[in-house]
């Protein structure tokens, strides 16, 4: 099982500790796999000469000398999972946690607009804001349509100020001026989004959610 952002237990605090070990300090030492231990893991890869991919793969955990991963997806309100579920799979649960585990499993990717996604596919090339969302909700068991303005239509309404502080809900922008084209992605519920953003910045967590000038919100139904 390879290690990556979204997943929390012993062997994600196993890697921390190597990684501190070896000089590359990911925060601290709390098991759940953050931002900071991914970075301090892909400077720890371009170290060695490994793909620097921001993964825990057979290669990277055999050069720091970890072995036996089993690997638990984080619950929605961050604290570890210890029930012993593995990470989702693609036969799709139906829950809020597995959508944001979707998503969130698929930083580094290239931003393409009009790309597109298979639900069958559990590791795509590229994604755009839409097909983001999209595809991490018919992985997680939940048809949803395509489009971010056919999204946000689609959506449970709430307020942006609500969606802020709920994990799953969506984050919508109009275009401004019309010419411009919509935006939309997922609140991670403390100030951050997880969404494909555009060519500069790829698919990935931001932590400037607050001052992005959304103007609509909701929740994707169907998910618990």
């Amino acid at each position: 099982m390879n290690l990556r952002i979204g997943h929390s237990g012993q062997n994600v605090l196993t890697l921390q500790q190597k990684l501190n070990e070896a000089g590359f300090s990911p925060g601290p030492l709390d098991g759940a796999f953050g931002p900071r231990t991914e970075r301090a893991l892909r400077s720890y890869q371009e170290s060695q000469g490994l793909q620097v991919d921001g993964i825990a793969g057979p290669a990277t955990a055999g050069a720091l000398g970890i072995s036996g991963f089993d690997a638990r997806p984080p619950r929605v309100d961050g604290t570890t999972d210890t029930s012993g579920v593995q990470p989702p799979n693609g036969r799709g649960t139906g829950t809020t946690q597995e959508f944001l585990w979707n998503a969130m499993g698929q930083r580094g990717k290239p931003y393409i607009f009009g790309a597109e996604a298979s639900p069958n596919n559990d590791n795509p090339a590229a994604f755009d804001c839409s097909e983001l969302i999209e595809w991490a909700a018919r992985r997680a068991g939940v048809n949803f349509p395509d489009g971010s303005a056919a999204q946000i239509a689609a959506t449970t309404p709430m307020s942006v100020e609500e969606a802020l502080r709920t994990p799953g809900a969506l984050l919508f922008r109009a275009g401004n001026p019309p010419a411009t084209p919509n935006h939309i992605a997922i609140s991670l519920g403390d100030g951050r989004t997880m969404e494909a953003r555009g060519r500069r910045f790829g698919t990935d967590i931001f932590d400037d959610a607050a001052s992005r000038g959304w103007t609509r919100a909701g929740t994707i139904p169907g998910l618990s």
